[in-house]
């Protein structure tokens, strides 16, 4: 069977300044899966010339008490999610000299990742860490290398939760 033409240059639109490495997005939670997640991204982001995201999603479920304690529990799961963000920001910064662009969101992980994906032309890459444990990869390694891959319109890269700094740093 004959390989298909490659397409012109020309048919390739870019959407971003020639050396720019894009928007690595990576999704915050207290894992230790998300560290060895954020360190490849800061390293990916520093080498390609781009920038990193952080979202952290809050997942209020059915917090659907009396109005003003659900308002409360809310303003307390966003200060503390902020309160989190700018630790991790801070680490980013110390590891890469970046300074990492911060988003929270309210809702279902894969549903706020997609979302957040989708806005933002300049993301390339969905960053995710494998979890370790006999649990298998993990709820969001599992949903975006399964069925919500077909959702994704930018490429997913799982990293093993089990990589120390010096492999992170060697893989880049």
């Amino acid at each position: 069977m004959p390989t298909p033409p490659l397409q012109e240059e020309e048919d390739f639109p870019r959407t971003s300044r020639r050396g720019d490495g894009g928007v690595y997005l990576v999704s915050a939670d207290d894992s230790d899966e998300f560290g060895v997640a954020l360190r490849y991204a800061a390293r990916m982001a520093v080498a390609e010339r781009g920038k990193l995201a952080i979202l952290s999603v809050v997942e209020t479920g059915d917090v659907q008490h009396w109005g003003a304690v659900e308002e409360r529990m809310r303003r307390e799961l966003r200060m503390e999610t902020e309160l989190f963000l700018w630790n991790v920001a801070r680490q980013v910064n110390e590891i890469s000299g970046l300074t990492p662009v911060l988003d929270i969101a309210e809702g279902s992980r894969t549903d706020c990742l997609i979302e957040a994906i989708n806005a933002d032309a300049s993301i390339r890459m969905l960053v995710l860490g494998a979890e370790t444990g006999a649990g298998g990869p993990g709820k969001l390694v599992s949903y975006f290398t399964g069925k919500g891959l077909v959702r994704l319109r930018v490429p997913v890269m799982v990293v093993p939760g089990h990589l120390d700094i010096q492999n992170i740093d060697s893989l880049v």
